[in-house]
This record gives C-alpha cells, structure tokens and sequence, in this order.
C-alpha cells in the first residue's frame, strides 16, 4: 500500500510517504509556514520514492488536536489531493502521534514496554489538549484517559506503579504536571511527527478510511474560533 501523510497540527510541518517497507518522511519546524512548506515537502518525498500521486492508495492528515489554522491547512491540502485523483482518506491524532513517538523514545533508551503514556499539547488559553495510553501487543495504542481540552491537570493515575512517559509541548508549558517520581521520560520538545503517523495509517482497515467529503478536523473545542492561531 502506498501512503502520503500530511500534518500541520502544531508548530512542526511533517510529511510521509509509505512505499511498501519504504518509509521517508521529512519534518521541519515552521510556525508560520505550514502552507507554503507542506506540498513541496509531499512532493519532494513522493520524487524520492518514485511514486506519484496518481499510484497513491490512501491519503493521511493530521486530523488534530492542534493549531486550529495548522489543522485545516493539512486536512484541506489531503481532502484536494484527494479529490483530484478519488482517493480514501484517513485522518492521524496528534496525540497518538506523540504517544507513539514517546514511547518509541522510551524504549530505545533502555526503557520496559510496559507503561504509561501521557501527552500534552499547549492549547492556550490556560488549557491543554490532553490524553493518556498505555501500548499494547504490537505496539498498538490503548486508550486510557481519551482525548479532552482542560485545564493544565491530569486526573490520577490508574496505575501509579507503572513507570509514566510524558510528553508534547503541554508539558513544556506547564512543567509541575511533570513533578512525579515515577517519571521515567520527560519530552516536553515532542512533537508530532510523520514516521509514527505512517506506523498508525498501517494498522488502518479500509473500514477506517472515508471519502474526501467526510473528512473533517478535530479540534476538541466547541469555540474553534476562540483557538484560531
């Protein structure tokens, strides 16, 4: 299955393309320039691979939480791809994201696979977006506190005998909501990026995709205007 993947959700501008066993990926900080940066940057990644658009299966996006104007640069820029060429859909948590990322970090480092992950990104506002996991079999994400916009808290852990992974900008905002013993790895610089995006679109069934048409950002917040950055 060949897979492009585009994410402007937060400060970071990343993009993938999955080939096969092929991945290359490509990740550049820009706040301010997610909609000059995000095509070329497909483009050039889909000339390495030797793949064009019109030999894609399936279209990525970062789906959100994030900049509510990062958010719809990337999902608008999937949903025209494909449209064009009438191709399936699939958008990426960029929660998931920095989960999965974390928890490759922690165990490159020496880390147990067994864990608890919890990841933050900086919402503004006073608030965070926030969610927590643990990682199955495989590698596959479990769902233990879901997806939420709050105030920059965690609620207590379920586990607290589990060594705890925290990561994303949320903590590099608010640093006392990584005051515990039991951390184990502290990435408040962790963002988003296309290679853990790519592993999850994987794992996808052609019952996770949609057509163009249905797809749509993830903003957590009511008041998406409130967060336009």
């Amino acid at each position: 299955m060949n897979i492009l993947y585009l994410d402007s959700s937060t400060e970071a501008c990343t993009a993938g393309v999955a080939v096969g066993d092929q991945v290359v990926t490509d990740f550049e900080i820009a706040p301010r320039g997610h909609a000059q940066l995000l095509l070329p940057m497909a483009e050039s990644l889909l000339e390495r691979t030797g793949v064009g658009f019109d030999e894609l299966d399936l279209i990525g996006f970062g789906r959100g939480p994030g900049s509510f104007t990062g958010v719809r640069i990337a999902t608008a820029m999937a949903q025209g791809i494909a449209m064009a060429r009438d191709l399936p859909l699939a958008g990426v948590s960029s929660l998931d994201c920095l989960a999965l990322g974390a928890w490759h970090r922690y165990v490159q480092g020496g880390g147990t696979a067994d864990a608890e992950i919890a990841v933050a990104i900086d919402a503004r506002m006073g608030e965070i977006y926030r969610a927590v996991y643990r990682v199955g079999a495989g590698g596959t994400l479990v769902v233990v506190e879901d997806e939420a916009v709050t105030e920059p808290t965690f609620p207590p852990r379920k586990d607290a005998s589990l060594p705890l992974v925290v990561a994303g900008s949320g903590f590099g905002r608010y640093p006392e909501m990584a005051e515990s013993d039991s951390v184990a790895l502290h990435a408040p610089d962790a963002l988003p990026h296309a290679e853990e995006a790519l592993e999850l679109l994987r794992r996808t069934s052609a019952d996770d995709w949609m057509s163009a048409d249905k797809a749509v950002p993830h903003y957590l917040r009511d008041n998406v205007a409130k967060v336009a950055t």
